[in-house]
């Protein structure tokens, strides 16, 4: 197989209607969004976007999202849309209902302002996966696998490994052997671009590439996880979460400027910094 560059201009033969999803507003999902915002302005893309994040901005978010003095004990979602809504004069919406945990509610919310769309437009659906659990994975599998048309990002970095009592523990009273594994881990990541077009799929999507995702069955609801939970499960770095999102933004620009695809997965490491991209085979 060699690698390809998808004409998305000569698939949809029309002008197209981007209706995207981003689940996910924390760390990554932030930086995804001002990025994304901007470049829709910038190439006057017609599209609405749509923000589910459940979660308020709390006062440690100031120090690795784009979370400012004034925004604390709001939610994430509404501050982002507002800031954005106003900076470039664009149509987003938010969710902030709960934690998106089932297939309908993805469907919902891409039914949004489809009655608004012009009827000789092509509505392309972009679900962008900005949290990083095998939960929420395999639900996203499992909507991809039944839409007729969708392109599906999913971004994920390495947790940085911290001894389990860190809290209440000082750095200076840590192991070597806690220091190394602090030092050498978070990262990481992949990006995995998924593309089906008219049912047929050209980009498989993250949960083919790495099937033990839908074989996890340990992972828990996010829902389910209490607040003290929620804040232990994930610690990540500052400079992995921008990789990361640079990582969805590289692809999304080729999409937007060139009406191309041809970047399947993105792998990154970001103390080494560098990025690897792999295309798409066919």
């Amino acid at each position: 197989m060699q690698p390809i560059s998808i004409d998305l201009s000569r698939s949809y033969q029309r002008e197209v209607y981007y209706q995207i999803l981003v689940i996910g507003a924390g760390g990554t999902g932030g930086i995804v969004i001002q990025q994304l915002c901007q470049m829709l302005s910038m190439f006057e893309i017609s599209a609405k976007l749509i923000i589910a994040e459940p979660d308020i901005y709390e006062e440690k978010n100031r120090n690795n999202q784009l979370c400012l003095a004034k925004d604390v004990g709001k939610n994430k979602a509404d501050v982002l849309a507002k800031r954005y809504r106003a900076a470039y004069q664009l149509d987003i919406a938010t969710y902030t209902g709960g934690y998106v945990e089932d297939t309908k509610t993805i469907d919902t919310l891409f039914q949004l302002n489809y009655e608004r769309i012009p009827y000789n437009y092509r509505i392309v659906p972009i679900l962008i996966s900005c949290v990083d659990n095998n939960y929420s994975r395999k639900i996203f599998h499992e909507y991809f696998n039944t839409a007729q048309t969708l392109l599906y990002f999913d971004v994920g970095n390495e947790n940085v490994i911290l001894p389990k009592d860190h809290r209440n523990r000082p750095i200076e009273s840590w192991t070597k052997e806690e220091l190394e594994e602090y030092k050498d881990s978070g990262f990481t990541g992949q990006m995995v671009c998924g593309f089906k077009s008219d049912w047929k799929i050209l980009s498989e999507p993250i949960g083919t590439l790495y099937p033990d995702i839908l074989e996890d069955n340990d992972e828990i609801a996010p829902s389910q996880l209490s607040c003290q939970e929620l804040a232990a499960s994930n610690p990540q770095r500052l400079i992995t979460n921008r990789y990361s999102a640079i990582s969805v933004i590289t692809v999304l620009n080729e999409i937007f400027e060139t009406k191309s695809l041809s970047t399947h997965r993105i792998l990154y490491h970001a103390k080494r910094g560098y990025m690897k991209s792999e295309p798409i085979l066919g």
